[in-house]
């Protein structure tokens, strides 16, 4: 046994120079990333936050992952595990830079708030807004730095109300990365039985992605929107607490995140309640500007043409004829005029590619085309 613990406190003195080494190493990063934000500084207006940049980085630490787990296999790291480490440390790297408000759909512990959380780290101040309107405004008058609004769902579709926003001309906001966002449903109820469950609250979205289940386990229920999940959960506390009549807290359920056991008294009593478990939501991060190539991209239009037959394909055909893929098209209500649509167009390639940007020049040149280019930014991993 004596030998063993020495073996041990051996093991252990070295992992402990080993975790000074990586702290040095860090302080190093962070003082090297404070010279760059001096450079910017000094240069003006540019942004302190560059997509392109960070995907950069953590495509390449992804890739020497790989190399050295096909060598070494007994010390295999996890990509989420390297992906999360980095976006910490670039995180908190980039506090040092720049300090940064980010905004989302609150309250704490929604889906938006985990995407924000996921993408920019610990170290911003998070700024929870009570609508995505709210969080628009906030990038746009410069009191948020970022923004992080859903967009769409890999099964649900498109976030119409995050559309309808961008579809407003007068905003002055750009697409400066996505994020891809597993999503995972959870059941949580004060009732005994999921036979005694009469209404079922959530934000429409999971409400949706847990369809087929809830019909299945729970036909009879009620399904009941609010604003957010975790406002959902509160919901029901709010009745328990004030034994509120409006809601018979005994005989209600809530779908949501896991973060709701850190934000409400509800039980969890079923995981993973949604219809297909490689659910993914993509946010967007808005902000005042794209973001540089950075080797595999994306780009998000909204363009219009005059209704006549055939003019959906003549926006396509400018595309398609450069070998240029959509990878997302939505047509939205333009709300100027009856029966008038814009439409929404994610395609691959940067703005500034010469392709891309050939495309755009073209359908602005039609008869009655217009088109706006959203933003330029990094291609995103599911996380």
């Amino acid at each position: 046994m004596a030998d063993l613990e020495a073996k041990l406190n051996k093991l252990r003195t070295a992992i402990d120079a080993v975790d000074d080494e990586m702290l040095e190493l860090i302080r190093k990063r962070a003082r090297l990333a404070s010279e760059v934000g001096e450079h910017k500084h000094d240069r003006g207006n540019a942004p302190f936050y560059v997509p392109s940049r960070e995907a950069s980085i953590i495509r390449r630490v992804l890739a020497r992952n790989a190399d050295a787990a096909a060598s070494d296999h007994q010390t295999k790291i996890p990509d989420e595990a390297i992906h999360g480490i980095y976006r910490e440390i670039i995180g908190a790297c980039l506090a040092l830079e720049h300090p940064m408000t980010v905004a989302y759909l609150g309250p704490d512990g929604t889906f938006s708030h985990t995407a924000a959380t996921r993408q920019f780290g610990a170290t911003p101040i998070y700024l929870a807004c009570s609508s995505l309107e709210m969080v628009f405004d906030e990038v746009e008058s410069g009191r948020a730095t970022y923004g992080v609004v859903p967009v769409e769902n890999a099964f649900e579709g498109a976030v119409t109300p995050t559309l309808d926003l961008f579809a407003d001309m007068e905003r002055d906001i750009f697409i400066c990365a996505e994020i891809q966002l597993s999503i995972h449903h959870h059941l949580f109820t004060y009732a005994e039985n999921l036979d005694d469950v009469e209404v079922v609250i959530s934000h429409p979205q999971p409400l949706g992605q847990c369809r087929n289940w809830l019909a299945a386990h729970i036909p009879n229920a009620q399904l009941m929107d609010a604003s957010s999940t975790i406002r959902a959960a509160r919901m029901v506390d709010e009745a328990k607490e004030n034994n509120s009549g409006a809601l018979d807290w005994q005989k209600c359920a809530v779908i949501g995140p896991y973060s709701i056991v850190d934000q409400s008294g509800l039980p969890l009593v079923q995981r993973n309640v949604e219809d297909f478990h490689d659910n993914t939501t993509r946010f967007f991060v808005i902000g005042q500007h794209d973001s540089p190539a950075s080797g595999e991209d994306k780009t998000s239009l909204v363009m219009s043409i005059k209704d006549e037959p055939g003019a959906l394909h003549s926006l396509i055909t400018c595309f398609a004829k450069r070998g240029i893929g959509l990878t997302r098209i939505e047509s939205r209500p333009s709300k100027k005029k009856l029966w008038e649509y814009v439409f929404f167009a994610d395609v691959q390639g940067h703005r500034d590619d010469a392709d891309v940007a050939q495309s755009i020049a073209e359908i602005q040149a039609k008869p009655g085309g217009f088109i706006k280019v959203l933003g330029s930014y990094p291609v995103s991993k599911p996380l």
